[in-house]
């Protein structure tokens, strides 16, 4: 009974979440289909602004299709992949975005675990991961600013790290992080809802952990997933 009313709780959040985000992604589908259509009346060419009209719609389709995963994926059955391949393809969703604002995406994932994992969440998790560490390389203005991720095996866990230069976070916003809708973004850039969301799927389909620390000149958030025991 307890695990029904958790999971009922979490499918509330995930549809207030998605019924939140659908209308802004559809006005912003609607606002660059606008500035393309006065751009071909104003007989205007630019690669440049067409290449990023073109990817601000792939950024939203991305977001919409996370809706889905999240709406989907607890009575779903998923597609199951090596964690190799979630990485692989987490970094590849991210790796415009690195490039364009200068970050170096270092991996260190080089590993063929027998076990393997659902697709749909856990990418998503590890996205919300790297993309915090660049916005916080982006809001302090590190200079040679790094994000590395690292897969391996520790103990009885898989572990996967996410740590940055960033600066590391105080004490007061280590204490709210996993909050539910706290965020040290301004309003318009986030809700909060990604790392207390992250944390409660790692915990309740996974059953693992979602921890951060402080280290070296930044921060490393730490993924530990069960191992299966032999």
């Amino acid at each position: 009974m307890q695990k029904e009313n958790t999971k009922s709780q979490t499918d509330n959040i995930i549809e207030n979440i998605a019924h939140q985000w659908r209308q802004p992604l559809s006005q912003i589908n609607a606002t660059v289909s606008l500035i393309d259509k006065l751009l071909y009346e104003k007989n205007i060419e630019d690669p440049e602004i067409e290449a990023k009209l073109q990817e601000i719609e792939r950024l939203t389709k991305y977001m919409s299709n996370t809706i889905d995963d999240f709406k989907n994926s607890l009575d779903k059955t998923e597609k199951k992949v090596q964690l190799k391949e979630i990485l692989h393809s987490a970094i590849e969703t991210v790796r415009v975005s690195f490039e364009d604002t200068n970050i170096v995406l270092k991996s260190d994932i080089e590993y063929e675990f027998k076990k393997e994992f659902h697709i749909n969440e856990l990418q998503q998790i590890i996205i919300i991961l790297l993309n915090n560490a660049k916005d916080a390389l982006l809001e302090r203005n590190i200079f040679k600013g790094f994000v590395k991720i690292h897969l391996y095996v520790n103990n009885s866990n898989y572990s996967i790290d996410i740590c940055d230069n960033a600066g590391g976070i105080t004490k007061s916003v280590m204490a709210k992080l996993f909050e539910p809708y706290y965020t040290t973004k301004h309003t318009s850039e986030g809700t909060g809802i990604g790392l207390y969301m992250a944390r409660k799927i790692i915990k309740e389909k996974y059953n693992g952990s979602l921890e951060v620390k402080n280290i070296g000149e930044g921060s490393c958030f730490s993924i530990k997933l069960q191992r299966d025991k032999k």
